[in-house]
């Protein structure tokens, strides 16, 4: 999966493979003129983490990480995730992708 959600009022990019709880996932932020910025992942099948915990957790949790490590100056403090519609690049399950 390749999508793009919203945290504290900042635009960030998903890169996630895998199944549920043990997926790899990567993370980078999106500034405002479309430049990517800082970058963190985790890899859930071998790095602690909560494997039960949905996707959006597990994005939330490396978000709270990267945001004070790339000094990004969040737009809206508390603002919640959210992903952001119409922005799935590619949806990817079992490892096949899907052609309609």
């Amino acid at each position: 999966m390749v999508r793009e959600f919203e945290y504290q009022g900042e635009t960030f990019r998903v890169t996630a493979h895998g199944i549920h709880g043990h997926e790899e996932i990567f993370i980078v932020h999106i500034e405002d003129d479309g430049v990517e910025g800082g970058e963190i992942s985790i890899d859930r099948m071998t790095e602690e983490n909560d494997t039960t915990a949905p996707i959006e957790d597990i994005l939330v949790m490396l978000c709270d990480k990267l945001i004070p490590q790339s000094e990004i100056k969040v737009q809206t403090p508390g603002a919640p995730f959210a992903w952001r519609q119409g922005n799935v690049v590619f949806d990817v399950h079992d490892g096949l992708q899907s052609h309609d």
